[in-house]
């Protein structure tokens, strides 16, 4: 039996190599390749090599048992760092460096972007292997954008925009900043950290819309977090969307009621909204708090100017003036005051034109020199009130303040066609404030534009019935489109429930259409015994006794007018001819 074993192998052996020796030596026809051109594609039925790949192997320098960890990390909110943290410490026995550098990353995103959160995170003692993480985080501290970190995995992309979080405007590394976390977010759309970066970015970019999409989807996954909310509320403030804001930032008031980041909003937004009496209080709970705030100190002067409270106003603008001379909210507020505490329209314009030498380029200060030019009727720096609005137009062809300044100084000038181009841009901006709508209305009415002012009147008197202002611009459409009987009704329903000022207006109006002197000249005096201050009545009154001659009594009213509008040059050419006529 062992010799046929043998027998068999010796046989198995000799096929073997036969068939090694034939298969090298036997050389195969060698045909010449085909040209290029000539070649032929390869048959869908050639046997297709597969060739050997080895997976993929993860090269990031963090490695965690748990991938849950890595994942909190990267959405980087307070509570997911919390998470993450809790999950290292339990899975880790020993810290190896990557452990170190993920809690230190950890720690300083909680450090520097979540100030509000209390800090727990403890950084292992040791010291750190050099890496690109905790780099770029000095880096950041220090307000560089760290170009060194190689981008490599999701937080070599997002760690150098914490540079973001210090209140600096550094545009240089915006583009960098905007390309490498919109990277992140695609490798973590779960982000709330990326997405609270974006939108401070969009925030410096000025891109207001996409800022706030970024703070609200961050907010909604991490909704306890106060920087998000508070990213919210500050985003629709600086959009103008005040009510929202306010509504935002009072849901944090009410956990937070001695927060100064939301009093101090709360005082912004007030003031915006020329809310003055919230925004008094406001301030005082800022000032409780940071007695020495020259800022709140001047914003509680600004909220009694605003008032008309010259008496607490001016002592508190001494106070000021110890301190600081040259802000530009100082000089503002003591031309004011200049102007309409003390009546002195030159000290007021020489303090904005030093004003103006100090910030040559500020629009708030030109704009508070043109507001002073068309008030008083004067030029500030040689220019009137409209010269020193198309100072700005220049650079902001639609702001709205400078174009509402424009729109008073033609009416003031009566070029009513140029007041009325102005008023319609700023319609056509979307700007549809009540006292733009009134005034559009009695361009209207001057330029004979009656069909287009009827329409406006009609849907202001619907939508503001209680309003005087809108009552009587209405009134006055429906008289210059020549509806005597339908005028003269409502004066009469309206007369018994009048205010004073109302009341004189509607007595004034009734006049115009008196069938006598005697029933003219009454209801001018009934309106002025309503309102001594009426300019309308007044006026009425000189050109009456005018036309009948009678100069003396003339003047006497004209020089009323005058006394309520001193700046008016064509009343004072008035009453310089009547102090012509009295002297002959």
């Amino acid at each position: 039996m062992k010799k046929l074993l043998c027998c068999g192998f010796v046989i198995v052996m000799v096929v073997l190599l036969s068939v090694c020796f034939w298969a090298c030596s036997s050389t195969p026809d060698v045909q010449p390749l085909p040209a290029a051109e000539e070649t032929e594609p390869a048959s869908l039925d050639t046997p297709v090599v597969s060739l050997f790949v080895p997976e993929s192997v993860d090269r990031s320098y963090f490695s965690f048992p748990d991938a849950t960890i890595m994942a909190d990390l990267q959405i980087g909110s307070p509570e997911s760092l919390r998470r993450a943290v809790a999950n290292i410490l339990k899975t880790s026995t020993s810290y190896t460096q990557s452990d170190k550098v993920a809690l230190t990353v950890a720690y300083e995103i909680m450090n520097m972007v979540w100030k509000s959160e209390r800090n727990t995170i403890e950084i292992p003692s040791g010291d750190l292997e050099a890496n690109p993480y905790t780099g770029a985080i000095e880096s950041a501290r220090i307000g560089i954008y760290d170009l060194n970190t190689g981008n490599s995995d999701f937080f070599t992309l997002v760690l150098p925009s914490l540079v973001l979080v210090l209140d600096r405007n550094d545009s240089e590394y915006y583009a960098l900043s905007l390309d490498a976390l919109n990277k992140a977010l695609q490798l973590c759309p779960e982000s709330v950290l990326v997405r609270y970066l974006l939108g401070l970015l969009y925030t410096k970019l000025g891109d207001l819309q996409n800022a706030f999409d970024m703070f609200k989807v961050a907010a909604e996954n991490a909704p306890t977090c106060f920087e998000l909310r508070y990213a919210c509320a500050n985003n629709l403030f600086l959009q103008g969307m005040y009510s929202q804001a306010m509504a935002e930032v009072l849901q944090l008031l009410a956990t937070s009621p001695r927060n100064l980041t939301l009093l101090k909003l709360c005082t912004e937004i007030s003031l915006a909204r020329k809310d003055y009496l919230s925004a008094e209080q406001y301030i005082a709970q800022v000032l409780q708090q940071e007695p020495e705030n020259s800022q709140y100190l001047l914003y509680r002067i600004q909220v009694l100017v605003e008032q008309g409270n010259f008496i607490k106003a001016v002592p508190l603008l001494d106070v000021y003036s110890r301190t600081d001379q040259s802000s530009k909210g100082y000089l503002i507020l003591r031309s004011r005051v200049q102007h309409e505490w003390n009546k002195n329209s030159v000290a007021a314009a020489a303090t904005l034109e030093e004003a103006l030498m100090l910030y040559p380029e500020d629009f708030e200060i030109i704009l508070a020199a043109a507001e002073l030019a068309a008030s008083s009727g004067g030029v500030v720096r040689g220019k009137t009130a409209g010269q020193l609005a198309q100072e700005i137009l220049e650079r902001d062809s639609s702001n709205s303040k400078a174009l509402k300044i424009c729109v008073d100084d033609a009416i003031r000038q009566k070029q009513w066609q140029r007041a009325y181009d102005y008023s319609s841009s700023l319609m056509k901006n979307g700007v549809s404030t009540l006292d733009l709508q009134l005034s559009h209305i009695s361009i209207c009415v001057n330029l004979n534009r009656i069909s287009e002012a009827k329409v406006l009147a009609q849907k202001l008197n619907s939508d503001y019935p209680d309003s005087d202002e809108v009552t009587e611009a209405y009134i006055r459409v429906l008289a210059a489109d020549g509806q005597k009987s339908t005028v003269l009704d409502m004066i009469q329903r309206l007369l018994p429930k009048a205010s004073s000022k109302l009341k004189s207006f509607l007595y004034y109006q009734r006049s115009i259409f008196a069938a006598s002197d005697s029933e003219k000249l009454a209801d001018l005096r009934q309106s002025l015994t309503a309102n001594p201050r009426n300019q309308s009545p007044l006026f009425e009154l000189y050109q009456y006794y005018y036309d009948k001659q009678d100069y003396r009594k003339a003047q006497y009213y004209l020089k009323q007018v005058v006394a309520l509008n001193p700046s008016d040059q064509e009343m004072l050419q008035l009453n310089a001819e009547l102090d012509a006529l009295l002297s002959r």
